[in-house]
């Protein structure tokens, strides 16, 4: 299992989208249905599956469970590939498990990589990606079905291909894509049972294992003291307020309905020119920029080309102090 940086970690655990309601007249209704009922398939049916999860010259398979008994809501997610490790999920609650204890000491956490796709804007998709339905008909692990594509309208942005099962619009397969084609990362399942026997037991902590509860603490609201002077179509603040986190940090985020930019802003001692971070299909900068006597740290993460991070963090800006 490749390890996560703390980048990937801020990014997953902290990324909220906000889902929209309107549409647009020039985006094709039953494409923004399909990514919809794709979104909601993740917690409404029953389901036993393998997948793989490859990004650059790394690759891991993974296995998921997911059902509702009892009106209650569990989920599993099991590392397939090196040691042991699982995530349970029971409504809220997050149960970390490992082997041991000095696994638990040495591995980063187990990330949904679903996670992203919870929910879908349709204000923010329209306006950056053109959304198609293919003709073409093909199978992913055993089951027919429907592809949507979502191509960008800018170079500001990666293109997605879905693979949605025909028969309830359950994610199969997802390409991420650079503008040339090429491919970043994809996940794809090599089998899916939807009609398991799942019991309450199966998502209780073997005995023997070492189980660690994740509590999310929400962050706490503050002020917003930045502001961009430009952004790429589509991408908007998703918080009004800024999010305050550990040490002083402040937290944006950014999002055009699919994807999302992390940004982070703290005090610093040392200036820093602008460096650029390559993680696959998720980039990162950092620079530090002075406001009158101060000196900040700014860091920007997200799954977007290397050219949108570099101007994002040139536009970044205190607010005029009358906004």
């Amino acid at each position: 299992m490749k390890l996560i940086s703390p980048f990937h970690i801020f990014f997953t655990v902290l990324c909220l989208i906000i889902s929209g309601t309107s549409l647009a007249s020039n985006t094709s209704p039953d494409a923004l249905h399909l990514l919809r009922s794709m979104t909601q398939s993740f917690s409404t049916l029953s389901y036993d599956g393998v997948f793989v999860h490859s990004e650059a010259t790394n690759m891991n398979s993974m296995r998921v469970r997911h059902g509702l008994m009892n009106g209650v809501e569990y989920e599993s997610l099991v590392d397939l590939d090196g040691d042991k490790i699982e995530v349970l999920r029971i409504d809220d609650k997050i149960i970390s498990v490992y082997p041991n204890a000095m696994v638990a000491n040495t591995r980063a956490p187990l990330i949904p990589p679903f996670r992203r796709f919870k929910d879908v804007e349709s204000d923010r998709l329209i306006k950056g990606y053109e959304m198609v339905i293919s003709d073409n008909t093909s199978r992913i692990a055993g089951r027919k079905v429907v592809t949507v594509k979502l191509v960008p309208k800018d170079q500001y942005r990666y293109g997605h291909q879905f693979w949605l099962d025909e028969e309830n619009h359950f994610l199969l397969k997802h390409d991420m894509m650079k503008i040339d084609g090429k491919l970043l990362e994809r996940i794809q399942f090599t089998s899916v049972n939807f009609a398991p026997d799942l019991k309450d037991k199966d998502f209780i902590p073997k005995e023997g294992s070492y189980a660690e509860s994740v509590v999310d603490t929400p962050p706490r609201r503050v002020k917003n003291l930045w502001q961009f002077d430009w952004l790429p179509k589509g991408f908007s603040l998703v918080w009004p307020e800024a999010r305050s986190l550990n040490h002083g940090t402040s937290m944006l985020l950014l999002s055009d309905g699919m994807t999302t930019v992390s940004v982070f802003i703290e005090p610093t001692m040392k200036p820093k020119s602008m460096s650029i971070l390559n993680m696959g299909a998720t980039i990162a900068g950092e620079r530090s920029i002075k406001v009158k006597d101060q000196l900040y740290l700014l860091t920007m993460v997200g799954e977007v080309p290397e050219p949108t991070i570099e101007k994002l963090m040139t536009v970044f800006m205190p607010r005029l102090e009358h906004d």
